[in-house]
C-alpha cells in the first residue's frame, strides 16, 4: 500500500498501530479517507490527551474511535496479548477481536482511559527497569554483580502483597532515615562513576515524604 489513504479506504475496521509520537499525525492522515461507520481503533502508547485528540479528529468524518492501550510485552503473547479498550467504539472492537483471537476487554469510559492505565503500568514497569539496570550496573563496578543479581532475583521472586504493602507504608513511617541511606547510596554511585539518576530521585522523593 503507498499510504494510510489506501490501507483505510472502505475499510469497516481499522487498527492503527504507531508509535504514540505518530498517532495523531496517522489520525489526521487517515480522517479524509474514513467510511462512515468505520471503527479507528488506536493502539499506540500514546498520551490520554492524543486519544482524545484522535477521537475529535475521526467521529466527524462519521468514524467511532476506540482507546486500545496493549498491556503486556507482544512477543510474549503475539496475537493474545492482553488489551483494555474505552471510548464508544470499545465494544464493538473487542467483539470484532475476540472472533481472531484478540484479548481485548472493554472498560467503559472515554477515549483516554485505557491509555491511562497503560501509562500508570510504564510507570511501575518502566521504572523498576531503569532501577534494577541502575543497581546492578553500580554492582558490577563494587564487584559484586553475581552477588546482587542473585539477591535480585531473591528479593523479586518472594515479593508478595505483604511486601509491597511494606515498602508503601515503611516509605512515609521511616523516610527521614531512608533520607540519609539514599544519599549515602548516592555518594556510593558517585564514588564508583556509575550514572545514578535513579537513586538521586529517590533520595529526593524521600525527602518530599519527610
Amino acid at each position: 500500500m503507498a499510504g494510510n489513504a489506501d490501507a483505510v479506504r472502505g475499510a469497516d475496521i481499522v487498527i492503527a498501530v504507531t508509535t504514540g509520537a505518530d498517532s495523531v499525525a496517522a489520525a489526521e492522515e487517515s480522517r479524509p479517507y474514513l467510511q462512515p461507520g468505520a471503527l479507528y481503533a488506536d493502539l499506540s502508547t500514546g498520551a490520554p490527551d492524543d486519544k482524545r485528540r484522535i477521537a475529535e479528529l475521526v467521529e466527524p468524518a462519521g468514524a467511532t474511535a476506540a482507546d486500545g492501550a496493549i498491556m503486556a510485552p507482544v512477543p510474549l503473547r503475539g496475537l493474545a496479548t492482553p488489551i483494555l479498550a474505552s471510548g464508544p467504539g470499545a465494544e464493538r472492537f473487542a467483539a470484532f477481536a475476540g472472533l481472531h483471537g484478540m484479548d481485548v476487554t472493554p472498560i467503559g469510559g472515554s477515549p483516554g482511559d485505557a491509555a491511562a492505565r497503560k501509562l500508570l503500568r510504564s510507570v511501575l514497569v518502566k521504572g523498576l527497569s531503569a532501577l534494577i539496570m541502575e543497581s546492578q550496573r553500580a554492582a558490577e563496578a563494587a564487584g559484586l554483580g553475581e552477588w546482587f543479581r542473585d539477591h535480585l532475583m531473591e528479593t523479586v521472586t518472594a515479593a508478595d502483597e505483604r511486601f509491597v504493602v511494606r515498602l508503601m507504608e515503611g516509605a512515609a513511617q521511616h523516610s527521614v532515615r531512608r533520607v540519609h541511606e539514599m544519599h549515602a547510596a548516592t555518594w556510593m554511585l558517585e564514588s564508583l562513576e556509575v550514572p545514578h539518576l535513579m537513586t538521586a530521585a529517590t533520595a529526593a522523593t524521600l525527602e518530599r515524604m519527610a
